[in-house]
Order: structure tokens, then sequence, then C-alpha cells
């Protein structure tokens, strides 16, 4: 692999990684609870694939997530029966805490827009 490709992958992966816990904690806010898979469909379906995050990926963020007590998590049937699953649901702190981050991600993309694009 060449040294491009190197950077540019690491770039990729920086950016993405903040990202997907943003984008989980949006989705548990607008959707209600939701097992670690349903997350994982979630995110590619909203974001047309430019996200996908590998299941590894999906479920060490919803560890860290829940280690800052921005969701928690419980065990349920799905609706029409099944086994029991793992969901996850946003806490009354991480909502808090994710108006703040989204007031800021906005700031951020106006200033990456100029940056980027100019104007």
């Amino acid at each position: 692999m060449s040294s491009e490709e190197r950077a540019r992958r690491k770039l990729l992966k920086d950016l993405r990684s903040g990202t997907y816990s943003l984008v989980i904690l949006n989705l548990l806010r607008r959707e209600g609870p939701m097992h670690g898979y349903g997350i994982m469909a979630k995110i590619r379906g909203a974001t047309n694939g430019v996200l996908s995050p590998s299941e590894s990926t999906v479920y060490e963020s919803l560890k860290q997530l829940e280690r800052y007590k921005l969701i928690r998590s419980f065990w349920a049937r799905p609706e029409g029966g099944g086994i029991p699953r793992k969901y996850y649901e946003i806490t009354e702190l991480g909502i808090r805490v994710l108006n703040e981050v989204n007031n800021e991600m906005t700031s951020i993309i106006k200033v990456l827009s100029r940056v980027i694009y100019g104007g």
C-alpha cells in the first residue's frame, strides 16, 4: 500500500469514527430504542451507504456511549417474538449532550463548507 493510500485511509477513518457516535445518538433520539444490528442497518440506509460501519465499530461506539451514560441498554424480545436482543436507548443526559454537540457540528459544517468551497 502506498503512503498516499495509507494517509487517505487514516484521515477517512479518523473522520468517520467520531461521526458514528453522533449518528447513533441522533438515530436513537429520532427512532427510539434499537438493537445493534438495527442501528447498523439504519446508518447504512440513512446515509445511502456512505457510512457503512462494521459490526465491531458499531458495538465499540455503543460501549463507549454507554460508558459515558449517554445511552443505556436493556434486553427485550423483538416485536412479533423471537429471541431477546440487547436494545439501546438514549438517556436524558445523552439528549442534553447531543443537543450541544449538534449545535457545535452545525457550526463546524458551515466553517468547513467555507474552507473547502470558498465564500
